[in-house]
């Protein structure tokens, strides 16, 4: 059983994964495309260095700065997708975090109701036995027997509504 706060932070909860989730998406996505960007940019960059150089060892140069271009190209990649797990993962430890509590606050209430509704009950037990000792008609004893009713009805209906 839950409470319907609980229901409300799980369905907030949901929400805020589903933001977290779109956001990692774009995220990867736009590292992808800076990858990207940057690769084609060393390459046009290549080209033309290549086209400048006169000899084996220009063209050696320009093979080795194009080799790291494409490398750092990678490793901005990596950088932005580090990043962008990184924050999801802070919004998922903080999401988890606040569900465990919500468990727990809406646990301790639950309990809290029934220790209530038990301890209610067993008063109105305990009332309707001393009420049907002193009846001295039948009139009395029905009259007992419909307050005991009345009470545990009014006990259940406080554990409900304090189990929301």
């Amino acid at each position: 059983m839950e409470t319907e706060e609980l229901q409300a932070h799980r369905k907030a909860g949901e929400e805020a994964k589903k933001q977290a989730d779109k956001v990692l998406k774009d995220g990867l996505k736009r590292a992808d495309v800076a990858c990207k960007e940057a690769k084609k940019q060393a390459d046009i960059v290549y080209k033309e260095a290549k086209k400048l150089a006169v000899d084996k060892e220009t063209k050696k140069i320009a093979d080795e700065a194009h080799k790291e271009a494409l490398k750092e190209a990678e490793k901005l990649r990596d950088t932005i997708i580090n990043e962008v797990w990184a924050v999801w993962h802070a919004s998922y430890e903080r999401r988890a975090e606040d569900l465990t509590k919500a468990v727990a606050k809406s646990e301790e209430r639950i309990s809290q109701a029934e220790i209530t509704y038990e301890e209610a009950k067993k008063k109105a037990d305990q009332a309707h036995d001393e009420a049907k000792k002193l009846a001295v008609d039948k009139e009395a004893r029905k009259e007992a027997k419909e307050a005991h009713k009345e009470a545990l009805k009014q006990a259940f209906k406080t554990r409900e509504e304090a189990q929301k």
